[in-house]
């Protein structure tokens, strides 16, 4: 039974993995493999659409933060979009939103990826 959905979509320079349901031990390691598919295929500007994923674990965080390392060693960045107030509050608790933008939507997301985006090929 497979708890976690994973969709991907590129947005502007962005690509969006949208994930949906438990990011745990058990699922952690699809949201990884997708990412880094992702990334290679589609560029390092990564934003994780959180609006559909209604749990995570400490698995699931070491899933983001070797997602914000795998963009930040190939020269792009990472954001996380709309996640609900559990998720929120974990990732707030661990203090990982000092080290990766959280956004309120994905839209907002795209946005502020694209201004860091700009500045990084300015100079």
């Amino acid at each position: 039974m497979n708890r976690l959905g994973l969709n991907t979509r590129v947005e502007n320079n962005s690509v969006i993995v949208m994930v949906e349901g438990e990011l745990d031990i058990a699922t952690a390691d699809d949201l990884q493999g997708t990412i880094e598919t992702a990334v290679n295929v589609h560029g390092p500007w990564l934003i994780i659409d959180l609006s559909g994923l209604e749990f995570m674990d400490s698995s699931g965080l070491n899933a983001v933060i070797s997602a914000y390392r795998t963009v930040s060693e190939k020269g792009g960045g990472l954001a996380l979009a709309a996640p609900n107030d559990r998720v929120n509050k974990v990732l707030r608790l661990v203090g990982l939103h000092r080290q990766v933008a959280v956004h309120p939507t994905v839209s907002a997301a795209v946005v502020a990826m694209e201004a860091v985006e700009g500045r990084r090929q300015a100079g």
